[in-house]
């Protein structure tokens, strides 16, 4: 597939790789030049300077009605502009169009006949917050079949029970439900564990499960944390606004915010939430605001340098636990586990979301898991993949870096085992490591 991507940010750099990994044609278009050195050696990737809602750039990056238009710049004028001009002008096959926050909804909705998908990564990132503040213990949560089935990761303690056990006595403890373990994060890898493979102090481990089970599971693994009352949220700009907006009857809140500006235009948009004019990474200032009652701190300003800097400062003067945005990959290997509890990516969030649409056919949803070195798809069983009717997950011999833990079926959850047949309409959740194992499943499914 031919694909234009404007912009080449953190989001619209990490979708441009990711997209060229899979052997599609595609052309970065920036008025940026230092944001286009680190794609320009990039094999797949070719790179224009200039304007991407220019009809001119757009002209010299060959754009036709064979090729997917993704605007995933940093302004919303130019996405909606690049929009309307790639398809008016150049008849564009598909658009995909990002946009931040609300300013611009009522062009959107006038704009909407151009563009076959909008994404705004600020309301996905907000969604994730919010999800993770529900589920205490949980370091990722991700949903399937509409949010029935979710896959969660927490980390294993020798509070948990099954620490020091097989994942097969798993069945033992929870007799009247299941749940499947597709993979362990232990020593920088990311292991797919057999029933056999003991669960280890520390090991960050994946489960699948129905959403009503998802405490049980966790408290299999570690201590279940007492539910959340106290959120402090530095950063009150379209996320830190959103999620103060979603969460502030649920939770006793504490909005932090630098800009004068900014904290006032919250304080117009938000009732019943405490506005703090402040900031966040000022020491003296945290020690004064009892962080010692502060449940969780989520750092959600735009810059990572400052979430990083305030989430640890939150967490040595007692916050319970933090949650930050870090949008460069540099750093989640320069803060370790203990020193920071959850890191949220945008750039793996938004790049998930793409790649559903682009990835269209039998996939109804995906999720990339661990900076990227796992995909969790979620396949329905139609025409494309007929191979599989009829057949047991042990008849198709999946080995390695591959499996199968979950099946819905129509609305019944099931838990995959070797003996389950698989049903024409199933939805599947396939969890894999590399292209190569998922290829070799696709040749065995058609």
């Amino acid at each position: 597939m031919r694909i234009i991507i404007l912009g080449a940010g953190s989001i619209g750099g990490s979708v441009a790789k990711e997209l060229s990994s899979e052997e599609n044609d595609v052309t970065v278009i920036d008025n940026n030049d230092v944001h286009l050195e680190e794609l320009a050696n990039k094999e797949g990737i070719a790179t224009i300077l200039g304007n991407g809602s220019s009809p001119v750039t757009l002209s010299e990056a060959n754009l036709d009605d064979e090729c997917l238009l993704l605007c995933l710049t940093d302004s919303e004028e130019t996405n909606l502009l690049a929009s309307i001009v790639g398809k008016e002008q150049f008849n564009a096959g598909k658009i995909i169009c990002r946009l931040k926050g609300s300013e611009y909804k009522k062009v959107a909705n006038k704009v909407a006949p151009y563009v076959n998908f909008f994404i705004n990564p600020e309301d996905l990132i907000t969604e994730e917050i919010r999800s993770l503040l529900h589920h205490p213990g949980s370091l990722e949560i991700l949903d399937f079949a509409e949010g029935k089935i979710k896959l969660a990761s927490v980390y294993a303690k020798p509070s948990g029970v099954l620490v020091g056990r097989q994942i097969k006595e798993l069945k033992k403890d929870l007799p009247d439900y299941e749940t499947r373990i597709p993979a362990i994060y232990r020593d920088d890898a990311l292991i797919i564990p057999s029933g056999d493979t003991t669960i280890l102090d520390g090991d960050e481990v994946y489960f699948i499960a129905d959403e009503k089970h998802i405490e049980d599971v966790t408290k299999e693994l570690q201590k279940l944390e007492d539910k959340y009352k106290n959120i402090y949220i530095a950063g009150a700009g379209n996320i830190g606004r959103s999620l103060a907006s979603k969460i502030k009857d649920e939770f006793n809140i504490k909005l932090i915010e630098k800009d004068t500006k900014v904290s006032e235009l919250a304080s117009e948009k938000l009732d019943n939430v405490l506005i703090l004019n402040a900031d966040a990474a000022d020491q003296e200032f945290l020690g004064s605001e009892a962080i010692e009652d502060c449940d969780v701190f989520v750092a959600v300003t735009q810059d990572d340098e400052t979430n990083v800097l305030c989430s640890l400062m939150a967490k040595k003067l007692g916050a319970k636990k933090t949650v930050t945005i870090i949008n460069k990959e540099a750093y989640f290997d320069l803060v370790g586990k203990n020193e920071l509890d959850i890191i949220v990516s945008p750039v793996q969030i938004t790049v998930s979301y793409i790649l559903k649409y682009i990835r269209g056919g039998s996939v109804s949803n995906i999720h990339k898991v661990k900076k990227g070195m796992a995909e969790a798809i979620e396949l329905t069983v139609d025409g494309a993949l007929s191979g599989l009717i009829g057949k047991s997950i042990s008849e198709l011999n999946l080995k390695g870096n591959i499996d199968i833990p979950c099946i819905k079926r129509g609305d019944e959850v099931l838990m995959a085992h070797g003996t389950t047949d698989i049903d024409a309409d199933d939805h599947l959740i396939v969890f894999y490591k590399t292209k190569e194992d998922i290829d070799q499943f696709y040749s065995k499914a058609r």
